[in-house]
């Protein structure tokens, strides 16, 4: 699934945007979630509460908050780096104070399709080499995490805890759907558990002691798999 997002306050031009994205996605096949704001008060709002966006076309001409301070915001309150935003516009003097936000691409009101299909193609190509994330929905949002921010999985009462770099985040699952998707650096060691080997600081026979000082068992029926798998692992890293 991939996520974009649409700020524009004329409702027309959004409109005109969603026909395009959805016509790409069809040709290309490809599976697009697309959602529209039409201020930037409400979008922000959403971000904040973890609202997935991987491409955001965003008008610089706002009404009240405007597309450059949405940006920032983006950048250093959020400290975002991830989104790509192309800005739209019906002027073309804004370089200079869109450099800090980087952003992919600035379109000029009135925009084609071509523009649109050439934005998504950029950003896509950025997504593929940059991301390698884990997605999961909790709270009503789809939301995405690096593989590298997560030190393991834990299943209790029909909830996966995902505990990362940071933070402790919960969201229904199933360790054998989870362990199915996960990366190689990711190990089961329990019924109940999944590791990021990567953040493993220690390993005995029957223990694993993760980032953070966390200690945590090897169930028998997965010790000599795991034993194996971290060898084979470890070796792998040093080639």
């Amino acid at each position: 699934m991939y996520n974009i997002g649409i700020c524009d306050d004329e409702h027309e031009t959004c409109a005109q945007i969603v026909n395009m994205i959805q016509d790409y996605g069809k040709r290309n096949k490809l599976e697009i979630e697309i959602s529209v704001w039409y201020t930037g008060e409400a979008l922000y709002a959403d971000l904040v509460k973890k609202t997935m966006i991987d491409l955001l076309f965003l008008d610089i001409e706002l009404v009240s908050t405007d597309g450059i301070q949405i940006g920032k915001l983006i950048r250093n309150e959020l400290e975002n780096p991830d989104i790509s935003i192309a800005y739209i516009s019906s002027k073309s003097s804004y370089a200079l104070e869109l450099f800090k936000i980087h952003p992919i691409d600035f379109l000029i009101k009135p925009i084609s399709a071509q523009d649109i299909n050439d934005t998504i193609d950029e950003a896509l190509r950025l997504y593929n080499r940059n991301n390698k994330v884990f997605e999961y929905r909790a709270n009503g949002y789809n939301c995405k995490i690096p593989y590298k921010n997560i030190v393991y999985f834990c299943s209790e009462n029909k909830k996966i805890h995902m505990v990362t770099l940071d933070s402790d985040i919960q969201f229904t699952g199933k360790i054998k759907e989870i362990i199915e998707q996960v990366p190689e650096c990711f190990i089961q060691i329990h019924q109940s558990y999944i590791i990021n080997m990567d953040h493993m600081n220690e390993c005995s026979y029957e223990t694993v002691r993760m980032r953070g000082d966390i200690l945590l068992n090897i169930s028998q029926p997965y010790r000599k798999i795991v034993r194996k798998h971290i060898m084979d692992y470890a070796w792998g890293q040093k080639d």
